[in-house]
């Protein structure tokens, strides 16, 4: 029997993990360690077999996922208060006193949940898969022991969440040369076009990235509409979703019929650091 491997299979096999980070590409990206027996992946499902008369056993075309879920087992010995309070949804972290302290229960509030949380591992072909969690936040309990001539390890249990408002991505693999070889530099595809005209005058504007850029770099200093006729900005809110790569401006009243507009886009960089070229989008709204 042929026992040969494929020169991909070969340089895909994994050997190692890299670095794992919280807020990856954010502004305030954080890489998390040092970490102690590197980081375990696992991406489960829970299948529901659809029980009928004359059921042999499980049977194709005749189960449903109910549930996906992804996580991320990690030990850290890291007890940096800002890093412990960014994984301890049931606690406070205060800058001012620089304690950590218990919460209040109820509800988790969305500034507990991490815009991402990323793992490279390493393969032998000298790149690396990267893993990325999306929404994501630690759910096991904090446990710390003292102990002589020992480390202090902290067991976490990182778990990806599903937006109820955008059900996107829960977690992505994808390959990647290395941590920072990246030259490439991100583009954007706008809705409208360049030269649209007959725009509607309560539509939104959307910019899909080709790669995954910082989120602290979507603003409106980077991203304004102009008024043409009278050089004005355009007053809205401006939004950005990692998991689809996809910057929307929602004006706060509608648009002015018939009339020019330029939306600028400009600073805006990828992961790596890469800024984009400055785009101008023109455009005319329907009369």
């Amino acid at each position: 029997m042929a026992n040969n491997l494929t020169t991909e299979q070969v340089e895909n096999i994994q050997i190692d993990y890299g670095l794992i980070y919280l807020n990856y590409g954010e502004v305030d990206q954080l890489k998390l360690g040092p970490t102690k027996g590197g980081g375990e992946f696992t991406a489960s499902k829970v299948i529901r077999d659809i029980e009928y008369d004359g059921k042999l056993g499980k049977t194709k075309g005749m189960q449903v996922i109910d549930e996906i879920n992804a996580m991320l087992k990690v030990s850290m010995l890291n007890t940096v208060l800002t890093t412990l309070g960014l994984l301890m949804p049931h606690a406070d972290y205060s800058e001012i006193t620089s304690k950590i302290t218990n919460g209040t229960g109820g509800v988790i509030a969305a500034s507990k949940y991490l815009t991402n949380v990323v793992m490279f591992a390493k393969v032998t072909g000298g790149g690396y898969k990267k893993i990325t969690l999306y929404n994501a936040m630690n759910e096991a309990d904090f446990s710390l022991a003292a102990k002589p001539k020992d480390d202090g390890v902290i067991n976490l249990e990182i778990h990806a969440h599903w937006d109820p408002e955008d059900q996107s991505d829960l977690f992505e693999i994808e390959d990647v040369g290395s941590l920072s070889d990246d030259a490439v530099l991100p583009t954007v595809t706008t809705t409208p076009a360049d030269a649209a005209t007959n725009v509607v005058v309560t539509a939104n504007l959307a910019a899909e990235f080709s790669e995954a850029v910082r989120a602290g770099d979507i603003t409106t200093n980077n991203s304004r509409l102009i008024k043409v006729s009278d050089g004005s900005i355009v007053a809205g809110a401006l939004t950005y979703s990692s998991a689809t790569k996809i910057a929307t401006f929602d004006p706060t009243s509608s648009l002015d019929a018939g009339t020019a507009y330029i939306w600028t886009i400009a600073g805006v960089r990828d992961i790596a650091g890469n800024t984009m070229d400055p785009v101008a989008v023109n455009f005319t709204t329907a009369s």
